[in-house]
């Protein structure tokens, strides 16, 4: 490592930037960093717009070699840092080391994404300006800077509040990482407000395996949209997962199955055939799921309209619906007025009520008001229309089900006819709960 040649970079070889300068050299394709007995690189992983179909920005990431020559991973590149202030100088010099490298023209408009060590932003203040000054000795418009912080690894509140305000202040982005692990705290993120929230790849790896995380990401992911926030997909190693996060609306992309990180020019990206893939397949499987619900739905829909029927022709409710409770994943049917109050109790199946679990029984007596759910309004602004929910947690049990209502004429009053059943719906054979 001696016998390295020292990079001209004459814009930080005056003031507080030289210190950096003096550990930057030319690698064989590249600006590189000498720390210690470390050989550092810069190395860029492309994120993506889906909706745009090409990369909207590159993660600056540091690929450090130790004396021998050995990869050495982030942990063992920082641990050798033995103090604070060599924290933040090592934390520094990789910003520094990857804004010399992010010069191709395919970053042309492109953001940069920078990691800042948690010691960094706590104590960085007390090391003097940089950052700033290292944006215009590069000439890097910084809005096109979207500063990366870790939400878990820097637990002091104003400490957070400040960072973000600062680098705010300067005009760039603010990023919060490893959103949904540890300890994330959606009242901090409220505060906070950050441009861009990226989700940890735990959340996309359990949303691939499990149909329940899954629903929870599309409604994180409109949480998220609702602060004012993109919200970013990291960690992305499957098509699978590649399909959930794009049914969430996530907004942004990453990971080794778009594009790995890479060290030198930028490679000839295939995102756009993959895209492509993916759009079909999307395409594709929205229209069988379609299908398939509708086929399942079908005879519960069918056997709910002849209940509404005979209830309009003046049956009882009872006999009404008798029909219909006898079919596989009806969990109940009830009655509610015009104002969404219910009238009188649940008329439940009689094989749930033997499966039910005890422990939310005070949540099963009648007497509730459901005006507030999207099915009640839909049938009082639709008359005699069979309208179907979409998906959602039951208060009553609590357990996922979707709602048909209908409402219809009883004698004088308008009252709605409602149906719960069990999600995901099964066909109407023989019962099995």
């Amino acid at each position: 490592m001696s016998s390295v040649t020292r990079t001209a970079l004459p814009k930080l070889e005056r003031g507080p930037l030289q210190r950096y300068s003096e550990h930057l050299f030319s690698g064989e394709s590249h600006v590189e960093a000498l720390f210690k007995d470390f050989r550092v690189q810069s190395a860029y992983q492309p994120i993506f717009s889906f909706a745009h179909g090409r990369p909207v920005g590159f993660e600056g990431l540091a690929r450090a070699r130790n004396a021998s020559g050995t990869p050495a991973s982030p942990g063992e590149l920082f641990g050798a840092a033995t103090s604070t202030e060599v924290t933040v100088f090592l934390d520094r010099l990789l910003r520094t080391l990857h804004l010399a490298n992010f010069s191709h023209p395919a970053y042309e408009g492109a953001w940069i994404f920078l990691n800042i060590s948690p010691e960094a932003v706590v104590n960085g203040r007390a090391s003097g300006p940089f950052f700033k000054e290292l944006l215009q000795a590069f000439g890097m418009p910084p809005q096109r800077v979207v500063v990366e912080i870790t939400e878990n690894e820097t637990p002091d509140e104003r400490v957070l509040e400040e960072a973000t305000r600062y680098y705010r202040e300067i005009g760039c982005l603010v990023a919060i990482d490893d959103f949904g692990a540890g300890h994330s705290n959606f009242n901090r993120i409220w505060r906070l407000k950050p441009d861009i929230i990226k989700l940890d790849r735990s959340m996309i790896n359990q949303a691939a395996l499990d149909p329940s995380a899954r629903r929870g990401l599309v409604g994180i992911a409109g949480l998220l949209h609702e602060i004012g926030a993109l919200v970013l997909a990291e960690g992305i190693e499957t098509e699978e997962e590649a399909r959930v996060v794009i049914q969430a609306e996530v907004d942004l992309l990453q990971g080794y199955f778009l594009q790995r990180p890479y060290i030198g020019a930028p490679p000839c990206l295939e995102h756009r055939q993959r895209f492509d893939t993916l759009r079909r397949g999307l395409f594709q499987q929205a229209r069988d799921d379609e299908e398939d619900f509708q086929r399942s739905v079908r005879p519960y829909r069918d056997a709910f309209t002849r209940a509404g029927d005979r209830l309009a022709d003046g049956h009882s409710f009872a006999s009404a619906c008798g029909d219909l409770l006898g079919l596989r994943t009806v969990i109940r049917t009830y009655l509610l007025d015009t104002d969404g109050a219910q009238i009188g109790d649940n008329m439940t199946a009689g094989d749930y009520v033997s499966c039910r679990d005890p422990k939310h029984l005070p949540l099963g007596t009648g007497g509730a008001n459901w005006m507030h759910r999207h099915y009640f309004g839909r049938a009082i602004s639709q008359p005699s229309t069979v309208q179907i929910s979409r998906p959602y947690l039951s208060l009553t049990d609590p357990r996922m089900c979707l709602t048909l209502s209908r409402s219809e004429r009883r004698g004088a009053d308008l009252v709605v006819l409602c149906c719960d059943l069990e999600y995901p719906v099964l066909p109407p054979a023989a019962k099995s709960r």
